[in-house]
């Protein structure tokens, strides 16, 4: 084992670390008749200058990574202009794809290069005669949109949502419209999204406004323009704004009131351009391509800066193969703890259409070693704070929070009278209106009474909770159709008839300040039951989803008698107890 002093003393430098492979690796070039330079040698980095024999000669900079042999080398061909394979701005030659397992720590590069570069060559010649099919069979199917060459020259925390199929007019400028609002990266970070682009000349536009989510607080309507150019992949924000203006003034030159128009948008403080283009947007497909710019103003004249676009496609849930059957579906969580959070989160990131949500805490800063949210909340009930947060971040669903404690009751008749609903009522509702409901509560009384409402409505209901110390949990399964209620499974537990996941005696705490005991445990063990009650949900909600099993409670194990183990989960079923007076008989 290496200790620390040793470590310290070990070179960095690869082909220090590695005696013979750089020497190994020079060798591979000589054999494939290729002439080498070392062009640069510091700080990890090697780079060599290679004249390469065939098919050529060509000029090739190969640079090595600090992690050689294990990190893929650059190849670049600076003197080089391919159409495809190649980087437009530096030249790098694409020899692999971008999967990870393409390179392979004992392969020379020299032998890479001598092997995949005629391809290269090869398939440019196949597009350049039209001949399409021999070029498919010697490239991956993967698309090239030209946007991406532009990023590393874009501001790193602002950013421009737009429409993956954005239709614009056949004049080649006009307004664009966005919605903005601030991001605190700073003071001139933004999130912008691009709503509509229409004609300059007043003529009807016929394409609906790109409204992919309900519009949040705090965005403000700000009107930018667009414009049809194309771009090179060397273009900087600066030429493109240029060009940009050369083409509005040449477009509204001899039409006084749309010159005007323009003005006005130019006139403020900063301006948001779209530059609109056609480019590769799937394999030999192409689709509409933006690069946007900000300017802004200054003592000395105009800024500007290019801005990261982000396509929204309307398949932006489609890496979840059950998305699309859990946007129509709602689901109800009575419990927005430890576990209730994560549910919370996962359903939404899921693709689920509406959530809501009930609970009667706040977010302390105790909570947040096991809490989805952090600082920002606190003080926020539960509840609220999950609606703000998944409404921002996930816009495609409707989120509800309410901050109540299901069950909580007075003795002063005063509060009494001020109440303005029935709870027992207003529950009943939002069960009638919800297709699951989960229960992360941890409370024996409130999963008995949501139980059995829910057996009186049909309902499916599935409840979880982790147990002192986080060593075990149980997540529980409630259908209609099956025997056995929640009633029975606290006297099968009495009787212990059914697993009983394990306890930690030690695992219980009152923190300082705080009447309410709460137990140990972090959210790396919680998030168990977490999870096996959103796909215990998704079960439910999506008749396509994967099954896992027919059973209706499932237990938990984190901890043996001493040490920590592998999450082991048992399954079986919760029969009628003879004791429960109500269930046997449905």
């Amino acid at each position: 084992m290496h200790g620390k002093a040793q470590l310290q003393s070990e070179p960095l430098d690869w082909w220090l670390r590695y005696p013979g492979l750089l020497q190994s690796e020079l060798a591979a070039f000589d054999q494939h008749g290729a002439s080498t330079t070392i062009a640069y040698q510091k700080d990890g980095y090697l780079i060599l200058e290679v004249d390469w024999p065939h098919p050529g000669p060509v000029r090739l900079r190969v640079g090595y990574s600090p992690f050689h042999p294990y990190g893929r080398a650059h190849v670049s061909a600076p003197e080089l202009k391919l159409a495809r394979h190649q980087d437009p701005v530096f030249g790098t030659l694409c020899l692999l794809t971008q999967d990870s397992g393409e390179w392979r720590p004992n392969e020379r590069v020299a032998d890479l290069i001598a092997e995949q570069l005629p391809k290269v060559f090869e398939a440019a010649l196949a597009h350049a005669e039209h001949r399409r099919e021999d070029a498919r069979s010697l490239e991956e199917h993967t698309p090239d949109p030209l946007s991406n060459y532009f990023v590393h020259q874009a501001e790193e925390h602002s950013v421009v949502i737009f429409d993956a199929q954005q239709a614009v007019p056949a004049t080649g400028v006009g307004i664009a419209k966005f919605t903005l609002r601030a991001r605190p990266f700073g003071p001139e970070t933004f999130e912008a999204v691009l709503r509509s682009v229409e004609p300059l000349n007043g003529k009807p536009w016929l394409a609906p406004p790109f409204t992919p989510w309900k519009s949040l607080e705090g965005e403000a309507l700000v009107m930018g323009r667009w414009v049809h150019l194309t771009p090179s992949a060397v273009d900087d924000a600066d030429s493109l704004f240029a060009a940009a203006e050369t083409a509005i003034d040449k477009a509204v030159a001899l039409q006084p009131r749309l010159r005007q128009k323009m003005g006005e948008i130019a006139a403020g403080a900063a301006i948001l351009t779209v530059i609109v283009f056609d480019e590769e947007i799937e394999y030999g497909s192409n689709g509409p391509g933006c690069l946007f710019v900000v300017s802004r103003r200054r003592p000395s004249g105009w800024e500007n800066r290019l801005v990261t676009g982000l396509r929204y496609a309307p398949d932006v849930l489609a890496r979840v193969t059950v998305a699309e059957s859990l946007q129509s579906k709602s689901a109800l969580l009575v419990g927005a703890g430890a576990i209730g959070c994560f549910v919370a989160q996962d359903l939404v990131r899921a693709g689920l259409g509406r959530l809501e949500i009930i609970d009667g805490d706040r977010v302390e800063p105790g909570n947040g070693v096991r809490w989805a949210l952090g600082r920002e909340v606190w003080g926020l009930p539960k509840a609220h704070a999950l609606q703000f947060h998944l409404a921002r971040n996930y816009p495609t669903a409707e989120v509800k929070g309410y901050f109540r404690r299901l069950g909580a009751t007075v003795s002063d008749i005063a509060l009494a009278r001020e109440a303005d609903h029935h709870p027992v009522a207003w529950l009943r509702e939002l069960v009638a209106r919800t297709d699951v409901v989960v229960d992360a509560s941890a409370s024996t009384e409130c999963q008995q009474a949501l139980a059995l409402l829910c057996r009186e409505m049909g309902k499916p209901y599935i409840m979880g909770h982790a147990t002192e110390g986080a060593a075990g949990g149980v997540v529980a399964r409630f259908n209609t159709d099956k025997a056995g209620c929640r009633v029975c499974l606290d006297e099968h537990w009495h009787d212990r008839s059914l697993p009983i996941p394990p306890v930690d005696p030690a695992g219980t705490m009152t923190p300082v300040g705080c009447n309410a005991p709460t137990f140990t445990g972090g959210a790396f063990d919680l998030q168990e039951v977490s999870l096996e009650l959103v796909r215990s949900a998704i079960e439910v909600l999506a008749p396509g989803a994967r099954k896992s099993g027919d059973w209706s409670l499932a237990t938990l194990e984190l901890v043996d008698d001493v040490n920590r183990i592998l999450p082991r989960w048992t399954t079986t079923q919760i029969t009628p107890h003879p004791r429960c007076s109500g269930c046997s008989s449905t």
